[in-house]
């Protein structure tokens, strides 16, 4: 397995590879590829904390390819940062500090898109209160909600842990 440049030895332990495999059952639960779940588990476990693409591969023991197209991934979707070092020629990998709370954030604007969606999907009823339209009028309010109760949810969050 690989090495840091101070030669300790950077290969997963059996603990860390199940933690690895599970979190990447979650996300692929959640409709993401299996090895960026692997690539993103490994970046929340592994010491030290970046990574290059190298150390990447040869912990999760996968190829370059699919390596590859994990990090482009998780970079792209903000979760991992990509850096480099003055004087070293390769790229580091990390997990993006606060990262979910920041996201979550973002992403609630969706739930105005999808109240307005909502909003005309109710308006194809001839009652909108009926029951024809059960089924759209629950996800109208569920976004409604959501949309309202999301933001206040992460100012809280922000709140309690000082950030």
């Amino acid at each position: 397995m690989g090495t840091t440049e101070n030669g300790q030895d950077t290969a997963p332990n059996a603990d860390q590879l199940a933690f690895v495999e599970d979190f990447a059952l979650i996300l692929e639960r959640m409709g993401l590829v299996r090895m960026t779940g692997r690539a993103a588990g490994w970046l929340l476990v592994c010491d030290p904390p970046e990574q290059t693409f190298g150390q990447i591969a040869d912990a999760l023991q996968a190829s370059k390819g699919s390596i590859s197209t994990a990090l482009k991934t998780l970079v792209t979707m903000r979760w991992v940062d990509k850096i480099s070092k003055p004087g070293d020629r390769k790229d580091y990998y990390s997990i993006r500090p606060g990262i979910l709370p920041e996201l979550t954030r973002q992403q609630s604007g969706m739930y105005t898109d999808l109240t307005n969606m909502t909003s005309r999907g109710l308006a194809l009823f001839d009652d909108p209160n009926g029951p024809d339209a059960a089924r759209v009028r629950d996800m109208h309010d569920f976004f409604v909600w959501m949309g309202k109760e999301l933001p206040a949810l992460i100012d809280r969050w922000y709140a309690e842990h000082g950030s």
